[in-house]
């Protein structure tokens, strides 16, 4: 099967412009205003079903006030015979919505797109998750994929690092180790970014993205610095998906059967993250509005 890559090419370049011009976005975080309600998910990984499921319940067409954020979409388990990956089509996917619900849905930039544009081999049972996506634009854009992959990266690379509610939820893929956080370069959070901060290791973004391991300690340590009292992360793989780590951080995960998201209201003050637990849903327990293929 044939695709239009002009109409794949201008959805990208639509949204990577809609998420610079955010009006509420300063340097790489989105503040947003403590009005209506915000819908995160996990790490989704190409889970089409519980993708699928999250986008019809949230129904941003009749609730203008609620926010969605997204993240970690390309690197699923849709694979074929030949070994080209298929998670471009939910990328382009969640870049149609941003042309549609430009104020409502938001993006965070993730490991798994920054290894994309870098070309690092991630791997899943043995095979390169890169060159998996790689051999699928190859396959479905032909002599155009050289252009789409372009779009692509402007759209990845659009993505900001971090949103801030005004009841001081902090919500990023995921945060520094402790090792790194006294030395993160926090001012990246607020300003341009420039090639060495995407550095392997060493780079701010790199650093944010890729951390794991954060204990209570060093979330406590972080939200002192960003100004936030409330932290929600994904990228670390939760098997019954999520875990509290300590009182103010809950890590989430959406890409599996037993997959969650979070919802919270934007002008309630939370106390601790225990409060904020008792908004994980299950996608288990939805039905699925229509039938959609896993």
């Amino acid at each position: 099967m044939s695709y239009n890559a002009e109409a794949v090419i201008e959805s990208l370049g639509c949204a990577a412009e809609e998420n610079q011009r955010e009006p509420h976005r300063v340097g790489q975080t989105i503040h947003l205003p403590p009005e209506g309600d915000l819908w995160i998910v996990g790490d989704v990984h190409d889970h089409r079903r519980n993708f699928a499921k999250f986008l019809a319940y949230a129904d941003l067409a009749n609730n203008p006030t609620r926010h969605i954020i997204l993240h970690e979409i390309i690197h699923g388990d849709h694979w074929d015979a030949e070994g080209a990956e298929d998670s471009w089509h939910m990328l382009v996917r969640a870049a149609e919505l941003k042309c549609e619900f430009p104020e409502q849905v938001h993006f965070l930039l993730a490991n798994h797109d920054l290894a994309q544009i870098h070309g690092e081999g991630i791997m899943k049972a043995g095979v390169s998750v890169c060159e998996g996506f790689n051999k699928g634009i190859k396959r479905d854009f032909g002599d155009a994929r050289y252009k789409v992959q372009v779009a692509i990266t402007e759209f990845l690379l659009s993505q900001p690092l971090a949103i801030k509610t005004g009841n001081g939820i902090f919500v990023s893929h995921s945060l520094p180790p402790d090792d790194l956080i006294p030395t993160f370069d926090y001012t990246a959070l607020d300003r341009e970014l420039v090639a060495n901060d995407y550095t392997r290791k060493v780079g701010p973004v790199y650093q944010l993205i890729w951390g794991r391991r954060a204990t209570p300690a060093g979330v406590d340590a972080f939200l002192e610095r960003v100004g936030a009292k409330l932290l929600i992360t994904g990228h670390q793989p939760q098997d019954e998906g999520y875990a509290l780590n300590g009182d103010r951080h809950v890590i989430i995960a959406s890409d599996h059967n037993k997959g969650v998201f979070v919802t919270v209201e934007l002008d309630v003050d939370y106390p601790d993250i225990h409060y904020v637990a008792q908004n994980i849903h299950r996608f288990l327990e939805l039905e699925m509005p229509e039938v959609v293929s896993d």
